[in-house]
């Protein structure tokens, strides 16, 4: 109620303007204050970047409150231009019986599913895209062994939990599954069956992103599915090699792997070698960006890649859920 008053009295407001100045043509006027009055209302989110490689970081949501990723910048930019394109929430799961598949979210998943507007919306008003991160979980079902029926299902339970949540994608991790113990009634495990579930949620997602790490079947996905995944991510290390048919464009060369205590897979000297001949490759990918400042890992690579420096604001965000 209190947005349609608001919406009435701005464009009152737009009218009375469009009166007092001749000089503009006085409907031109009032539409174009019509549409600033809607912008009001809308969240304010910022363009992602232009920079190139773009930084994407997994933040493991069972420890860590993803907005830390909107606390790092780059020192002495006014105003403050965040250093963060991608957080993927890690992770939601694929749940599987002989005959179905299920999109599963654990309690924190759901928790910051649920409260999308206090703990995804301030990461995407600063132009940070949030994706679903998606791991298997044990039960011998996973994305590369689907049949058909149930990777239909599965891909549409996926597109509607990004568009129920305002999500800006999902990200694929082919770990966990426990192949050896399938119902015996599903497919063999392949890159080619992985592949049409990555492709039919593309499908289903035309605007969002759809990314992958490489591992598992993801090895050996085909050329189709190459074609329309955005970025994929390596299994750790400073100079990995895209696969065959892979534009480098959407390949982290790079990509970091932070323990608890802050030492980094790569090392630090790895990490800076690499970063000095980073060209050509459109990301890099951190995992497990914690609570405490980071900022000094990412000073391995920024001022090599961007040319510049990474700050840390000082705030750190409890998990409080």
């Amino acid at each position: 109620m209190t947005k349609i008053s608001n919406i009435f009295s701005l464009l009152a407001m737009a009218a009375t303007i469009s009166v007092a100045f001749a000089s503009c043509n006085s409907s031109e006027k009032l539409e174009m204050n019509k549409r600033d009055a809607l912008k009001e209302l809308q969240p304010v989110t910022r363009a992602v970047g232009t920079k190139t490689p773009k930084l994407t970081v997994y933040i493991e949501t069972n420890d860590v409150n993803p907005l830390n990723a909107k606390e790092y910048y780059f020192c002495n930019s006014n105003p403050q231009e965040e250093v963060i394109d991608h957080v993927i929430l890690f992770a939601s799961n694929i749940n599987g019986t002989a005959n179905s598949a299920t999109l599963y979210h654990n309690p924190n998943q759901t928790y910051i599913l649920n409260h999308a507007s206090t703990l995804i919306q301030p990461l995407q008003q600063k132009g940070i895209k949030v994706l679903l991160g998606v791991l298997g979980n044990w039960t011998g079902v996973g994305f590369a062994n689907l049949t058909s029926d149930m990777r239909e299902s599965f891909a549409q339970q996926i597109a509607s939990c990004v568009n129920t949540y305002g999500l800006d994608g999902v990200d694929f991790d082919d770990e966990y599954a426990n192949y050896s113990v399938a119902p015996s009634n599903l497919p063999s495990p392949s890159g080619a069956n992985y592949g049409a579930l990555v492709e039919r949620v593309k499908q289903l997602l035309p605007g969002k992103l759809v990314t992958a790490f490489r591992y598992g079947y993801a090895l050996s996905f085909p050329q189709s599915t190459l074609n329309v995944i955005d970025y994929m991510w390596p299994n750790f290390g400073a100079n990995n090699a895209a696969p065959a048919g892979f534009s480098a464009n959407k390949w982290a060369k790079m990509s970091i792997h932070i323990d608890n205590s802050g030492t980094t897979n790569p090392s630090a000297a790895l990490i800076r070698s690499s970063a000095a001949t980073y060209t050509g490759y459109g990301a890099i990918m951190m995992f497990n960006m914690r609570e405490w400042n980071t900022a000094s890992i990412m000073n391995y690579f920024a001022p090599y890649v961007w040319g510049q420096n990474v700050c840390w604001t000082g705030v750190s965000h409890p998990k409080n859920y």
